[in-house]
């Protein structure tokens, strides 16, 4: 229920943005403008909702681990990364909620806009 409520919200932050970024990209406001801006705002949704599923995933813990455990045994900052070493990793550092949402909206936004500008 909340990945629903959550969607819908997301969907109408893409239609107002859309509008106002056709709006102020443009100065008016006609189907096509409308088209490109949603289609440009759902690709950054499905790029940030991209970057918290793959971050989410731990990914970039491995990287992260292994930057840390050269630092401290290859170079002459050892010392300071005793106190970096304390410090949670990117997948434990952020909340996802708002993975799924971001990533559904998207791809909707996406498709539904590339399946309208073939039917133009």
């Amino acid at each position: 229920m909340k990945l629903i409520k959550r969607s819908i919200i997301f969907i109408l932050l893409l239609l107002l943005v859309g509008i106002g970024a056709g709006y102020f990209y443009y100065e008016t406001i006609t189907f096509l403008t409308v088209l490109n801006s949603v289609f440009i705002v759902s690709m950054f949704y499905i790029i940030i909702g991209s970057l918290m599923f793959v971050t989410r995933g731990g990914f970039f813990d491995a990287f992260t681990l292994s930057v840390r455990r050269f630092m401290k045994k290859g170079t002459r900052y050892g010392a300071i990364m005793d106190d970096v070493e304390n410090i949670d990793l990117p997948s434990e550092v952020f909340e996802y909620t708002y993975t799924e949402p971001l990533l559904l909206t998207g791809i909707v936004g996406f498709l539904t806009t590339v399946l309208i500008s073939f039917n133009i």
